[in-house]
């Protein structure tokens, strides 16, 4: 039992002492290597303050690469993942806003072609104000016709009128008007046109993502 002394404490002794020279080993001296923006190449441990903008490589005593230390990003890139964020945020509030646009739809009706009688109801509703600034218009053209004959005529007799002057330009004025009228209602019942054929279309679509409703069974008609 004496001489086995020696042996078992030789092997306490290395069971000791192997864990921490492999530690070592695993965690010793380093090298950092790096390119700075010249193209130059620099070693050691201050290779990380010359390539402060570059890629770091740490090597062992080997020249074993161990890990890589990425380049901090540039200008350039923050500015481009800054536009990216933004982008993003907006496309999801897009989308927050367009589930609220159609949860509305969906509520609002009940069928096609609910959207098809309100849509021609607000346009016959414009094309009533069009219909009576049209009917201006043909008695305030008339109107000038009469008034342009009557200067044409006492200027032939050289009997100009001031009053039958200042009455064509306000009758002109007048006729621009109502035509400016006309022009931005028929704008409006183009714009219905189109807003309600959108929603037409989306309702569609919507309605043939919803799950189709199952057919009752016979024991829930019974």
């Amino acid at each position: 039992m004496l001489r086995k002394k020696p042996v078992f404490i030789l092997t306490l002794v290395l069971g000791l002492i192997l864990p921490a020279v492999g530690a070592y080993a695993a965690s010793g001296p380093t090298i950092k290597k790096c390119q700075d923006a010249t193209g130059q190449w620099h070693y050691g441990d201050t290779a990380a303050e010359a390539c402060a903008k570059s890629k770091i490589t740490v090597l062992n005593e080997e020249g074993v690469t161990k890990k890589v230390i990425a380049a901090p990003p540039t200008a350039q890139e923050i500015k481009e993942r800054e536009a990216q964020r933004e982008t993003s945020e907006v496309e999801q509030q897009k989308a927050v806003e367009q589930a609220k646009k159609d949860t509305l739809l969906l509520s609002t009706y009940g069928v096609e072609d609910d959207i098809i009688y309100i849509r021609d109801r607000k346009i016959a509703q414009v094309e009533t104000t069009v219909k009576a600034s049209e009917e201006t218009l043909k008695s305030l053209r008339a109107a000038l016709t009469r008034m342009e004959a009557q200067a044409v005529d006492e200027s032939k007799h050289d009997k100009k009128d001031e009053q039958t002057a200042k009455n064509i330009e306000q009758t002109r004025k007048q006729i621009a008007r109502h035509e400016a009228v006309v022009a931005d209602k028929r704008k409006e019942q183009e714009a219905i046109r189109n807003q309600y054929a959108e929603e037409l279309q989306r309702y569609r679509e919507l309605k043939k993502q919803q799950p189709a409703k199952s057919a009752p069974t016979s024991a829930n008609k019974q």
